[in-house]
């Protein structure tokens, strides 16, 4: 099962459609969340019959740009709870799982405004409980590694952006495909590449879905590439030895420390590449396997009792 994700840069030709079928036809998605539409709502309910799809929302465009659109298989996977010109977000439920919500994101293009769609994100978060995943545009960058050119980014939009993934518990999903996905001025001395779509999710939402992959896959007729998060909606996921972080932890003594000493160290690293969340991942191990031992060992007062259990007398 997955959704989709994708700027593309206007949808009222028949080449994007295209485009977007051929990626539809492969990966099959439940839900798609589109932006930069500079459709009419007549277009975009053009496209949802081409798609083969119950139902959709959208957002007109204003001006020369923007415009937002979210299309669902079937009508009784998901409900819009809210949206605007930045966000459209979806309660959804499938099967007999718990119902989550699908947030599609788009971050404001101006970087003198790109502060109020980080506050919209907080607020987003306050308005429900639910597990959530947020994907979409981000028009930012979380660290250095994500870009490529000669032009520097400002300090303050990347900590911009962390602030608000922190504040939200929005945990990186990570990608696969290429490092990138977004360009500008290919060929040129100017060429720039960034990884501005991106999928992101509590905890919560990840504890209620078996392997989530995000890849990034290139297109011919935008500037962005398309985000497909496929993921298995079944059965909470068995315990598969693999590291998971444990809430008792948060009780040993010193493991805040610790873990903020942890991410200290890894400031800048591209958590994209294997090893670079080497720093957090050996300290929150080492607070785990401290703790786990201690929380395993026998109470002094039972352990002299233990042989009944085994036979003894």
């Amino acid at each position: 099962m997955s959704f989709l994700s994708w700027n593309c840069r206007g949808m009222g030709g028949t080449r994007t459609v295209r485009e977007l079928l051929g990626i539809m036809s492969k990966k099959r998605p439940m839900f798609v969340f589109l932006m930069e539409t500079k459709a009419t709502d007549v277009q975009v309910e053009e496209a949802r019959v081409k798609m083969g799809f119950d139902c959709k929302i959208g957002v007109e465009h204003t001006g020369l740009g923007g415009g937002l659109a979210f299309f669902w298989r079937s009508a009784d996977t998901a409900s819009p709870m809210s949206y605007s010109t930045n966000h459209i977000d979806m309660e959804i439920t499938l099967l007999d799982r718990p119902a989550w919500r699908l947030t599609g994101f788009y971050g404001e293009s101006d970087r003198s405004r790109r502060h109020i769609t980080w506050d919209l994100l907080r607020q987003l978060k306050d308005r429900s409980s639910l597990p959530w995943v947020v994907v979409g545009d981000f028009n930012d960058i979380a660290c250095l590694s994500e870009k490529r050119g000669s032009h520097s980014h400002p300090t303050s939009l990347i900590e911009g952006l962390n602030d608000a993934l922190g504040d939200c518990q929005l945990v990186d999903l990570g990608m696969e495909g290429g490092r990138y996905t977004w360009e500008k001025s290919r060929g040129t001395e100017s060429w720039m590449e960034e990884r501005l779509d991106r999928a992101v999710a509590t905890t919560e939402w990840l504890e209620l879905h078996d392997e989530v992959v995000v890849q990034n896959i290139y297109t011919v007729f935008s500037d962005h590439c398309a985000l497909s998060v496929s993921f298995d909606p079944g059965a909470a996921r068995a315990h598969s030895g693999s590291f998971k972080f444990e809430t008792a932890w948060l009780l040993e003594e010193g493991c805040a420390k610790v873990v903020d000493e942890a991410w200290r160290l890894s400031a800048g690293l591209d958590f994209q590449e294997p090893g670079a969340s080497c720093h957090v991942w050996r300290a929150t191990m080492e607070v785990g396997r401290r703790t786990s031992s201690a929380i395993w060992q026998p109470h002094p007062n039972f352990a002299p009792n233990l042989g009944s259990f085994k036979g003894g007398s």
